[in-house]
């Protein structure tokens, strides 16, 4: 295909496809090192296509995936999956769709005496995007995400407030608060780029800063809730 300006030519060059098995942010950091060594960095700086089956894989555990590619040079240039949701968010942050169908892949539940049907209306319930903030939270300003989760993309000034009901994923440095699953969500995470912050919350449960810990400082950081108190992880 060709113009007057750009000619387009079908290449041979290698292309990765990174089948991603696992939720766990840390767990995968950790493989994504392992892959990098074991590989001779061979991978490094070649392009990536993230195949995700796991149909409760949501965008901002994408986001922070991407983010620890990122950190150990490896390319994403896009994502194969079924998922609406990864599929909006990856348009978004303009990687490329691959079309080509992948299984969906459930998650283990519980064994159960009795299948129990949902509600008409979860079943017909619309999964919702992330709330994207693109711009700098700034100083004394609040932003806030009902029923979703929140991704910021610019900074947080001291003393903004970030506000989700589900969890939110922050791509500059944060030196605000951030209150995540507010609506009593355990299950809700926090990822912070630049970490600076001066509190952290997940479903009520927080931890305030008067001063950040040099451990956490400037590092990429990943909170959950383990046991009910707050699990901070250096994403390395």
């Amino acid at each position: 295909m060709e113009t007057n300006l750009l000619e387009a030519q079908l290449q041979g060059e290698m292309l990765y496809t990174l089948k991603v098995l696992s939720k766990n942010a840390k767990e995968l950091a950790d493989e994504i090192a392992n892959l990098v060594e074991i590989d001779n960095n061979k991978i490094q700086y070649a392009p990536i296509i993230l195949e995700i089956g796991n149909k409760h894989f949501q965008a901002n555990e994408l986001a922070v995936l991407i983010e620890i590619l990122t950190q150990h040079n490896m390319v994403a240039i896009g994502i194969r999956s079924e998922v609406q949701e990864l599929i909006d968010f990856a348009r978004f942050a303009g990687l490329a769709v691959f079309d080509k169908p992948i299984a969906i892949v459930e998650e283990k539940a519980p064994e159960q005496a009795k299948s129990v049907p949902a509600p008409k209306e979860t079943q017909n319930q619309e999964h919702r995007l992330p709330k994207i903030i693109i711009n700098e939270v700034d100083t004394s300003e609040q932003v806030f995400a009902k029923d979703s989760d929140l991704v910021l993309l610019g900074g947080m000034k001291a003393d903004a407030e970030a506000i989700s009901h589900g969890g939110v994923s922050a791509y500059r440095k944060v030196s605000g608060k951030i209150f995540a699953g507010v609506d009593g969500n355990e299950k809700a995470t926090i990822f912070i780029h630049d970490f600076n912050a001066q509190l952290i919350s997940i479903a009520g449960v927080y931890k305030q800063f008067e001063v950040t810990p040099s451990k956490l400082k400037g590092h990429s950081v990943m909170i959950d809730l383990k046991d009910g108190k707050l699990r901070f992880q250096v994403v390395k």
